[in-house]
């Protein structure tokens, strides 16, 4: 059956997928909220808020909540990122409608109590406390820094110490409402479940107003130079961590570029990683990865090299790019095209991730990428390798490339070193 999307009188966003071949039924309820909405004075109250319902969840005490997921053998999961908050489970077909029941609660109107807070507040320091930052929040930290974006998801202490009762409730009405939601189903359900979930949703009031969507580029998107390009930070090792990142605009496709940077560097047989790693063995691996977020998308690449090898490493890297430019080839293409045709369907057989996947693009990110996998695999087969020259042509340009460097290199030296590199490459038009 094909993905269903419709808004319903309430508000709620409700997104569905039956799916007969698959032995699960993922469920999730998600708000348009986080980071990006809060300023520094009550920074971390939506993680906190996602922790609160843990703590009772509508009319259920935390200890009742967890007693109801686990008889049915599964627990509802949560997260809070920088522009949405979401709540999922996932069941066995016969525990759908249970565990419908019992995750939309959280739509439902209530407010919390004093003691319930200070409860949650003190695992929430904890948490702060022994936060242990992920590489890919290390190098946002960066990118983004001096915007909404550098804002932590869990705040600091003192940022959750102020948050008040009332502005915790407050919050929770204006946001986690039903015209700011969205819930998705994907899996293996009947037809009769689906109009009971459908009655069930339609019974929900309707509350609060769907939040706006923020935009919030980094600085200096698409016009970088010598004066912004860098975020140089010391160490005491003899290797140098490097990432580069390239600014995407949204006028570029997602599958496109998406296509093009498995290309040039995911998997053991990409462009950089047969230069980097095979031929020249400066590092043992390189990690691509290509975000989106509202309005943008960012590229980055990473890689360790010893500092010995900065200099060179960095040469053939740009040069590896100056080549990509000038000519992809038929069996590049043929190495990375069928991860994305073939093998895209791979997403009708996982509830979870096509669940989260619809959510992120329907209702996070929409309209800028497309969410359904068999439409996703018809947009990939149409693209032609004059496509990737363009994109690359495009794309792989002084001004959309900025680095973060982690080393004990003299900074002044790796700034003119690169510098030069690109300006060589720009004199020869490639860059």
């Amino acid at each position: 059956m094909e993905k269903k999307l419709v808004k319903l009188k309430n508000g709620i966003t409700f997104i569905s997928q039956k799916l007969d071949n698959v032995h699960s039924v993922t469920i999730s309820v998600n708000f348009k909220v986080g980071s990006l909405y809060e300023d520094q004075i009550n920074n971390g109250i939506t993680h906190l808020i996602e922790h609160l319902f843990f703590r009772q969840w509508d009319n259920l005490p935390q200890k009742q909540l967890y007693y109801e997921m686990q008889c049915m053998g599964a627990e509802i999961a949560a997260k809070t990122f920088h522009d949405y908050v979401s709540f999922s489970i996932t069941v066995t077909p016969d525990s759908f409608i249970k565990a419908f029941k019992l995750i939309t609660k959280c739509l439902n109107k209530f407010d919390w109590t004093d003691d319930i807070v200070k409860i949650e507040k003190e695992v929430v320091y904890k948490q702060i406390e022994n936060d242990y930052q992920t590489f890919d929040n290390w190098i946002d930290s960066y990118y983004f820094k001096d915007t909404k974006y550098e804002k932590t998801i869990m705040g600091t202490i003192e940022s959750v110490q102020s948050i008040s009762l009332k502005d915790i409730n407050s919050w929770k009405d204006k946001y986690f409402c039903s015209n700011n939601s969205c819930v998705a189903i994907t899996g293996n359900y009947s037809d009769e479940d689906f109009l009971t979930v459908q009655n069930i949703l339609s019974q929900i009031n309707s509350s609060g107003k769907l939040a706006e969507t923020i935009i919030c580029y980094p600085l200096h998107f698409e016009k970088r130079n010598i004066s912004n390009r860098y975020s140089l930070i010391s160490n005491n090792t003899d290797i140098s961590d490097i990432t580069i990142f390239f600014d995407i605009n949204k006028d570029y496709n997602y599958e496109t570029v998406r296509l093009l940077s498995s290309i040039l560097g995911e998997g053991c047989g990409s462009l950089l990683s047969m230069i980097l790693r095979e031929n020249y063995n400066f590092t043992d691996d390189i990690y691509t990865n290509l975000t989106c977020y509202c309005g943008f998308r960012r590229l980055s690449i990473s890689f360790s090299v010893n500092n010995s090898d900065f200099i060179e490493s960095l040469h053939h890297f740009f040069k590896s790019l100056v080549d990509f430019r000038k000519e992809i080839s038929t069996n590049d293409y043929l190495t990375s095209i069928n991860f994305f045709t073939k093998n895209q369907l791979f997403d009708l057989d996982n509830s979870n991730e096509l669940n989260s996947n619809y959510v992120l693009c329907d209702f996070v990110l929409y309209p800028s990428v497309i969410s359904e996998p068999i439409k996703r695999k018809e947009k990939y087969e149409k693209i032609t390798l004059k496509d990737l020259k363009k994109y690359a042509n495009d794309i792989f340009i002084a001004k959309n490339l900025s680095l973060l460097i982690q080393t004990n290199l003299d900074k002044k030296l790796v700034k003119n070193s690169i510098e030069k590199m690109i300006k060589t490459l720009y004199m020869t038009g490639c860059f």
